[in-house]
């Protein structure tokens, strides 16, 4: 499914407190699932093999504001995103000292 469907989907089946979120992204694709907590996580692609980006996220998330909802699920597939040549988002290199700041 491509990023929006992906959007739409996740927003209409959102996860319960505890459970770890799975993205991942092949070419324009995307596919997600949730994670029972405590569950082993996954080799990332299953069957389908290695995605070209995945990650796996358990924070904490917004459940007040529909926007904010949205907006923190937005900002996680950018972050996908990012690790397929997308926007940069502002990773430091790691041999350089913490912390940094933005000028």
């Amino acid at each position: 499914m491509d990023r929006s469907q992906s959007l739409t989907q996740i927003l209409h089946h959102f996860p319960i407190p505890g459970e770890t979120m799975y993205l991942q992204r092949r070419g324009e694709e995307y596919e997600w699932s949730y994670l029972d907590p405590g569950a082993p996580l996954p080799e990332p692609g299953g069957d389908g093999g290695t995605p070209d980006a995945w990650l796996f996220y358990s924070g904490p998330w917004p459940h007040d504001d529909p926007e904010e909802v949205a907006a923190h699920l937005d900002d996680l597939l950018a972050e996908l995103d990012s690790m397929c040549a997308g926007q940069d988002r502002c990773r430091w290199p790691l041999d350089q000292p913490y912390p940094r700041e933005h000028h």
